[in-house]
C-alpha cells in the first residue's frame, strides 16, 4: 500500500512539473546574441548551487497540501538534471534550465520521455530551494509563489540535506 502511495505522490510531482506543453514559438527564449554574456554566468552560478539532494518540506498542489508520503521523495540535481527518487529506489529523470535575469527567476523542467515542457519561477536562498510550476495543460509561467483552488500550480519547498 505504502509503494502505491509512493508512486501516486511521484506521479503527481512529475505530473506537475512535466506535464505541460511546449511553450508556442511567440515565447521562445531570445537567440544567443540578444542575452548578455553575464546570463550565462548568473545560470551556471545557480545551478551550482543546487547540486546535491534536497528534501520536499512543502508541497501544494492546485490549492491542497499533499500527504506526508511527499516527504520520503528524494530530490538529485546533477548537473541540469532533476530526479526524483522514490523510497524504493525509482527514478524519473527531468532536465532543468533556469533563467535568473527574470523577475522572479524562471525556471524550466523538461521531460524527455514525452518532449514537455513545465514553466516555473524559482527562488533560491541559502539552503532553502522554492519552486512554483505550472502542470496539467497550463502553459502559462507562474508569477507568483502560491498555488490556488484550480490554478494548476505546484508549490514546493525543498531543503538541502547535509552533505
Amino acid at each position: 500500500m505504502r509503494s502505491y502511495s509512493v508512486t501516486c505522490v511521484i506521479m503527481a510531482l512529475l505530473g506537475a512539473t512535466a506535464c505541460s506543453r511546449q511553450r508556442s514559438s511567440d515565447a521562445a527564449p531570445r537567440p544567443a546574441a540578444a542575452t548578455s554574456l553575464a546570463q550565462p554566468n548568473l545560470a551556471e552560478k545557480d545551478l551550482a548551487k543546487l547540486q546535491g539532494t534536497w528534501r520536499i518540506v512543502t508541497s501544494v498542489w492546485n490549492g491542497v497540501r499533499e500527504a506526508d508520503v511527499a516527504r520520503s521523495i528524494t530530490i538529485l540535481f546533477q548537473d541540469d538534471k532533476f530526479i526524483v527518487i522514490d523510497t524504493d529506489g525509482h527514478r524519473q529523470e527531468e532536465t532543468i534550465r533556469l533563467m535568473p535575469d527574470q523577475n522572479p527567476k524562471a525556471i524550466d523542467c523538461s521531460s524527455k520521455a514525452d518532449g514537455l515542457t513545465s514553466p516555473g519561477i524559482y527562488s533560491l536562498e541559502g539552503d532553502l530551494f522554492t519552486w512554483c510550476a505550472a502542470g496539467g495543460d497550463r502553459k502559462v509561467r507562474p508569477t507568483e509563489f502560491a498555488s490556488q483552488p484550480r490554478s494548476k500550480h505546484r508549490l514546493m519547498i525543498l531543503r538541502r540535506q547535509e552533505r
